[in-house]
C-alpha cells in the first residue's frame, strides 16, 4: 500500500466523501509532520499503530565482507519504528503477542 492507495481508501470513510485532492493533502500534511519531528530528534506515537523514534549508533570499525578489509564508520542517526501491542497481535493472527518459552520450567 502506498499514499495514494490511502488517499482513494480514505475518500470513501467519510460521508460526504472528501475529494481524492483533499485526502492526498490531508496525508501529505501527516506524513510531513510526521517527518519534521523526527528530523528534530522527537519521538512520533501513534496509539494503537506504533511510535518512531530517532536513535544514535556508534562510530566503529566494520569489516567489508567483499574485501574483508576493515573500514571506519562514523556515527550516524536511525529512525526505528516499535509495533504497537495491538498492532503486532493483528499481524501475528490474533494469537496475542509472543509465545512463552516453557525451557528451565519444572514440571
Amino acid at each position: 500500500m502506498n499514499r495514494r492507495d490511502l488517499a482513494k481508501a480514505l475518500t470513501t470513510t467519510f460521508d460526504p466523501p472528501l475529494s481524492f485532492r483533499d485526502a492526498d493533502a490531508t496525508l501529505k500534511f501527516v506524513f510531513d509532520e510526521i517527518g519534521k519531528k523526527l528530523v528534530g530528534g522527537e519521538e512520533v506515537s501513534i496509539p494503537g499503530f506504533g511510535r518512531w523514534k530517532v536513535r544514535q549508533t556508534a562510530a566503529g570499525m566494520r569489516r567489508n565482507p567483499q574485501t574483508q578489509a576493515m573500514i571506519k564508520v562514523p556515527a550516524s542517526q536511525r529512525v526505528r519504528f516499535y509495533p504497537a501491542t495491538a498492532l503486532k497481535a493483528g499481524v501475528a493472527g490474533g494469537r496475542g503477542g509472543a509465545r512463552r518459552s516453557t525451557r528451565g520450567t519444572r514440571k
